[in-house]
């Protein structure tokens, strides 16, 4: 009996540390309102409703093997976000980052984005005060993110 005790206490530690951990999301949020934070600009909230139209457009994307802000049945970001019934916001952006490089992937994207004009003035507009983040790995083995910014 004493043997199984010790192994229980370690896969019960194990499984804290495993959920302590911060997910792909979560660095990409924090990642975002640090360099926002750097530009003295107001950091944005999660909205889960946005995270759900991100994660849905990311998933098709993956399965379908496309990257594009109009989705394989013609709607764009605006009619995704309305069409989850998500309403009341007057400004709304998107950006789109993948990477299947060795080493940080989520550091790669956001450099992207901070090269690229649109995407930089997506994560640096002032106006913005919410957003919604999905991050999965395709079948291809790449981190694929999408970033629904609004303004409420």
């Amino acid at each position: 009996m004493l043997p199984v005790l010790p192994l229980g206490l370690v896969l019960l530690t194990s499984v804290l540390m495993a959920s302590s951990a911060p997910s792909a999301t979560d660095r990409v949020f924090d990642d975002v309102n640090r360099f926002r934070a750097e530009k003295h600009l107001q950091p944005l909230k999660p909205h889960a409703a946005l995270a759900e139209v991100a994660m849905a457009h990311a998933r098709d994307m993956s399965e379908h093997d496309y990257r594009s802000h109009q989705g394989r049945d013609g709607r764009n970001p605006l009619e995704r976000v309305n069409e989850a019934g998500i309403g009341e916001f007057h400004l709304l952006a998107e950006n789109i980052g993948s990477s299947s490089e060795d080493g940080d992937r989520n550091h790669a994207i956001m450099s992207a984005w901070l090269d690229s004009p649109v995407h930089r003035e997506n994560l640096l507009n002032p106006a913005f005060n919410t957003t919604g983040i999905a991050v999965i790995q395709t079948r291809r083995g790449e981190t694929l993110v999408v970033q629904l910014f609004a303004t409420f």
